[in-house]
Order: structure tokens, then sequence, then C-alpha cells
């Protein structure tokens, strides 16, 4: 049987694991988790007759279907001592019915694979100090910019060297990130950078600075991106807020520089006692883009040495933040949402959200006409069921109309476009199983 590489790394490196512990080298913890999801798209209005009066792409007829996916890792934890341990974990990935049949063991081995492996070393030079090493998973705040991706049914990780300081006041993160190696020098690859801190001395407040690096010397990009992020509340009134803002700046490429910004406010008020807590929000995001490549005069960032106005949405978790269809992402967007969510009985959360989305720069079609920014709007309600501390169960179903022009409905590729004023509804079952 054909196996992928990580897989057996991550076997050998469990194995040393479980050897180390008999040894009475290490304390070992093992865990894991299951999860299954079922999705289903109904988009059918993209038919050819839509087609041909160019209101949906052609070659992509909407269709209704779906599919199930399920994720599965096993973990170790080693702890030698009490300033050092090694982490290890191992997903495999798969959809149902990927394999050629029931008895198939090839196609299916391909989804099995090293998801985090690192060493991690505390209390250097008798310091608050922490390095870890390894294949890791990293997040920051609302995960805008930086997040593990857990929608995904493979999560995104990051093969890095990390170093924490994590003081009373201060926890201040610095590491590096290899994205993609060339084979080259290190300067050739896609390298990320990073410095982030927050401040913890800030009454009812947590305050992030940042500073990302983002490095490709194959198109000699080179630019940072500088932001700040409040989350805070207001006990006495019952209101809580979160606001980030980012700007980005460099080169672009080597013609081109990276003249980018982004921000999003966000707000609610909670009745503590109506419904277990029910709390109304607002939200308000923004990032500029590039002008539509359709627009007469336009000026391609990569072909001239015109500004990239994009901004970079670097490597977020999207899903949650801007509505569940995956369209619309931090960059060429301008969206407001009004919100709820409450707790009906025990163990049961509900949430509904209305989007409404626009982009920053107006589109045109190939014939040049203005077609405008409205990107149409979502309306979704998602259900969170706890069965006990070791299983919850989540599910949601959400309409995505398009706009002036047509959008994707969840997987382009798959299901089509949604045709401008046209709409598709999307809907996901998930159970997620936690086990020691």
């Amino acid at each position: 049987m054909k196996m992928k590489r990580g897989w057996r790394v991550a076997i050998l490196a469990i194995l040393l694991i479980v050897g180390l512990t008999g040894l009475s080298y290490a304390d070992i913890t093992l865990s894991g988790s299951l999860r299954v999801r079922g999705i289903t798209v109904d988009n059918g209005d993209c038919t050819a007759s839509e087609q041909t009066k160019g209101n949906c792409k052609a070659g992509t007829v909407g269709t209704a279907g779906g599919f199930w996916e399920q994720r599965t890792r096993l973990n170790a934890n080693a702890t030698v001592n009490d300033d050092t341990r090694v982490f290890v974990q191992v997903q495999d990935s798969r959809m149902w019915g990927g394999e050629a049949n029931t008895a198939s063991t090839g196609t299916g081995d391909i989804n099995l694979a090293l998801s985090q492996g690192y060493l991690e070393l505390k209390n250097l030079f008798d310091q608050p100090l922490t390095i870890r090493v390894g294949r890791q998973g990293i997040a920051y705040g609302e995960h805008r910019l930086i997040g593990t991706f857990e929608w995904s049914n493979n999560a995104r990780r990051f093969d890095a060297i990390k170093l924490t300081y994590d003081h009373d006041l201060a926890k201040i993160d610095l590491w590096t990130g290899k994205l993609m190696d060339t084979g080259d020098d290190y300067g050739n690859d896609l390298n990320l950078n990073v410095l982030y801190a927050t401040l913890k001395n800030i009454p009812n407040n947590t305050v992030d600075l940042y500073i990302i690096q983002k490095i490709s010397g194959t198109t000699d990009m080179n630019f940072y991106t500088y932001g700040a992020r409040v989350k805070g509340d207001v006990e006495d009134f019952n209101v809580d807020y979160t606001a980030e803002v980012a700007v980005q700046s460099g080169d672009y490429d080597k013609d081109s520089s990276q003249d980018a910004n982004a921000f999003a406010i966000r707000a609610g008020y909670t009745l503590p006692d109506i419904l277990g807590g029910l709390r109304i929000g607002v939200e308000y995001d923004s990032a500029t883009g590039n002008d539509s490549s359709n627009k007469p005069g336009y000026k391609n960032p990569n072909t001239t040495s015109a500004d990239n106005k994009a901004f970079d949405n670097l490597y977020p978790t999207n899903h949650y933040l801007y509505g569940f269809t995956d369209d619309v992402g931090w960059s060429n967007m301008q969206a407001w949402s009004v919100n709820v969510r409450f707790k009906p009985i025990d163990n049961l959360r509900v949430a509904l959200e209305y989007w409404k989305y626009n982009k920053d720069k107006d589109q045109y079609n190939s014939a040049g006409k203005n077609l405008g920014d409205d990107n149409g709007d979502e309306f979704n309600i998602r259900l969170n069921h706890k069965l006990n501390k070791n299983i919850n169960c989540e599910a949601a179903y959400v309409i995505r109309n398009a706009g002036d022009f047509a959008t994707k409905a969840y997987t382009t590729g798959k299901y089509g476009t949604i045709p401008k004023d046209q709409s598709a509804t999307f809907a996901y079952f998930m159970i997620n199983v936690n086990f020691m």
C-alpha cells in the first residue's frame, strides 16, 4: 500500500514518543478528534438561457448537489519535563466515496498526512521565553489575517520557528515561516515573517499590534502589513466591541508597489436575562481593491508599474467572518451586517446574520459597461447543540443572493455561478467528537 511520506513520518514520530514513554523518558497523552460534515448546494439558475444573456459565466451551469467529508485526527503530546515537550498530530482528510471502490487502498491513502509536529522548549535562559520549531497551527485575533482555517477539511499549518515572550504586561510572538521552498537561496523562497504583540495591562481590553512581512523572491514581492486590533467590553452597559485596522506597503513586484488598507468594526449589546443572554450585534468591514480588469484604461499591476491596491488577505479563516458561502474575503469589499444570537434552551445556541456586500471598486463586463458595485447579500442561520462535553453538533442554512453581477455558489467549479439578481442556497450539518 502506497502511503504519503507525511503519514510515515507521523507514525514514526508517535512510535518514538511511545518508546520514550516506555523507557520513562517522557509522559505521553493521547487524544484525538473525529469530524463528519455533509454539505448541500442548490444553484439551478445558471441555465443555458441565462448564460446567453450574459447573466452568468458560460460553461458553469448551476446545479444542485452535495457531498460528505470526514476529518480524523490522532494527537500525541509527550512531556519530557516541565520545559520540554513534543507534539504530533496525524490527520486523515477525505471525501466519502473518494476511493475507486469500497475495497480500494489506492486513492484514499493520499489523504493521510502529518498535520502538526513540533518541539517546544520553555523558560529559555530562565526567562518566560518559549521556542517552538516545526509544523504548527498559528492564529491571531479573529483570524482575519493569520488563521488555522479549521473550516477546511485540512486546516492550515505553517512550517515555522516561533519565539514567544510571555510577560505579565505583554505577550510577544516573533516567527518566520516557510510557505514555499524553491530549492534556491532562502531569499528566493516564499516566506512569512511575523511580529505580533498582545498588551495585557489595559483594563477590560486586549490590544494587539503587529507587523507581517511577506516575501517572494521569484516575483520580487516584499511588502509589510502594519496593523492594530482592540477587543473589549463595557461591563456596566453589557456592550462588547472589536476593531482592527491594517495598512500594507512595500514592493508588490519588481515594477509595482503594494498600497492597500482594510478595517473591521464590530459591536454588540447583550440582554443577559433574555433567552440565555440575547446579543444584538452590528459590523462593518472594508478593504481596498483594484479596478475591474474590464474597466476602460485599466492597468494591471502584474504587467505594468501601476500600484496594487488590492488588500492581501494573507492566510485567514474567512468562514464565519463574512458569511458562510466563502465568496467574500477581506479584499476589494465593503460589507455590513446585523446579527443576533441567543440560547433558547440549555446546550443549544442559535445565531442569525444578515450581510450586505459591495465591491470596493465598480465591476465592468467584457464590453466595458459599468455594472456597479452591488455584490448581493446573504442570510444565514446557525445552530450549535452540545450533546455532552465531547460531542458538538452544528447545522446552518444560507440564502445567497447575487447583486448586479454573478457571484459563486460556494464551490464555483462544481456548482456554477449565481446569475445577477438570482439566488442559491447552501446548507451543512457537522458533528465534532473529541476524545482522550
